[in-house]
């Protein structure tokens, strides 16, 4: 299991601030509140090929790194939310269905 991060943190930025920014832009692109729930892993076919995002790694698809993962809702798709500390964010769309998605281990 996986606790919950935020990949390529600077030094002085706290990670439930950072993870609440992304969240914000999040519903600023697509209009819809993400859900709650922390997404690790995210498997889905996207560009014709099936594909793993997880958070930390490089998104097979834009490659950049996945910053955070969104749930948009139940009949909303899901938002990878990629880039690197100080360069624009690129918010990718995956519609439903996927095939799965993996959620961080729950804090204690």
């Amino acid at each position: 299991m996986t606790a919950f991060f935020i990949p390529e943190l600077g030094k002085h930025e706290a990670e439930e601030e950072v993870y609440a920014s992304i969240k914000h832009a999040a519903q600023a692109e697509t209009g819809q509140a993400p859900q709650d729930d922390r997404i690790w892993k995210l498997w889905s076919r996207r560009d014709g090929k099936d594909c793993e995002a997880e958070v930390g790694k490089p998104d097979p698809v834009c490659g950049e790194t996945v910053r955070a993962i969104f749930d948009l809702g139940r009949h909303e798709p899901y938002l990878i939310h990629c880039g690197s500390p100080g360069a624009p964010p690129q918010q990718v769309i995956v519609g439903k269905p996927v095939y799965g998605v993996t959620e961080f281990t729950a804090p204690d």
